[in-house]
């Protein structure tokens, strides 16, 4: 009996041995991927408070003499401040407009019950196989018909709706009980204050989660305007920053700097829409 135990805690030790050495493995490989992630952002950070000569020659990561030069030139020079704000105005326009839009979208196909609404939604759904390159003409003639051609207003009207956002927030609703609805209903409530007031409060996770993808998406798009926008106060900060390339060819302290001015607004809205969109994503990950 003595052996028999022995050999088990022998065993026992062992396999918790072995778990922690492979704990430990996923977790030295975690830390090299986030390090992998992380470093070009540290170095763009230092970079954009270096001189040319420091950044092009010097050996150290952190800057040995701290200037802002580099971010006073691309205010001054390059248009930024317009291109910002022109940036941030699409951006949360068509934010909220695709927040909406998806939300109740998504709460009819949910929660209500019509004939073809299955096919419908297939059809929806099908819109994203179809590449943006495919419907880039046709879709720039439009624009240009109704008077929208160079103008912020072309780029906004047409991601107003997101099939992304409408698949995303039905995943969701999905799983709220149909007896929360039918309990306002019978209360006498109106399909607009179900909606508001029962709806949009218990899917605030996944509209951070859309929130965050949008924002993103709409901040960083640049062909779409490249194609739309042609005059320096209507462009924005991805078609600027291309625009330094031309101006600036080797000035990686001046990319540096207008990558930080660029990125930093992102990492703002991320950091403060952080718990919400990685539960958004988790909730809405739930059923397929």
């Amino acid at each position: 009996m003595q052996s028999n135990d022995a050999a088990r805690t022998a065993n026992y030790r062992t396999a918790t041995v072995l778990e922690q050495l492979r704990v430990t493995g996923v977790h030295l490989i975690l830390l090299a991927i986030a390090f992998t992630s992380v470093m070009p952002f540290v170095w763009m950070f230092f970079g954009s408070f270096k001189t040319y000569v420091e950044l092009t020659s010097g050996e150290s990561l952190a800057p040995q003499v701290w200037t802002l030069d580099n971010y006073r030139a691309i205010i001054f020079r390059a248009n930024f401040p317009q291109a910002f704000w022109n940036s941030t105005l699409v951006a949360v326009v068509v934010t909220l407009s695709v927040l909406l839009t998806s939300s109740s979208s998504a709460y009819v196909f949910a929660k209500y019950r019509f004939w073809g609404k299955e096919q419908l939604f297939v059809v929806i759904l099908s819109t994203m196989m179809v590449p943006f390159a495919v419907v880039l003409v046709p879709l720039y003639v439009t624009i240009a018909d109704i008077g929208l051609s160079n103008k912020l207003g072309g780029v906004i009207v047409t991601v107003l709706f997101s099939t992304f956002g409408i698949f995303l927030m039905r995943q969701f609703l999905e799983g709220i009980p149909s007896d929360l609805i039918d309990a306002g209903r019978i209360d006498g409530a109106s399909e607009w204050w179900i909606f508001s007031r029962i709806i949009i409060p218990l899917s605030t996770a996944p509209m951070a989660a859309l929130a965050v993808f949008t924002f993103l998406f709409n901040w960083d798009n640049f062909l779409w305007p490249l194609v739309v926008l042609t005059s320096p106060q209507t462009q924005t900060l991805p078609l600027v920053l291309a625009g330094l390339r031309s101006l600036y060819w080797e000035r990686y302290d001046m990319w540096a700097a207008g990558s930080m001015l660029t990125v930093a607004p992102v990492m703002l809205l991320y950091a403060l829409a952080q718990k919400q969109f990685i539960r958004g994503i988790t909730m809405t990950g739930l059923k397929a």
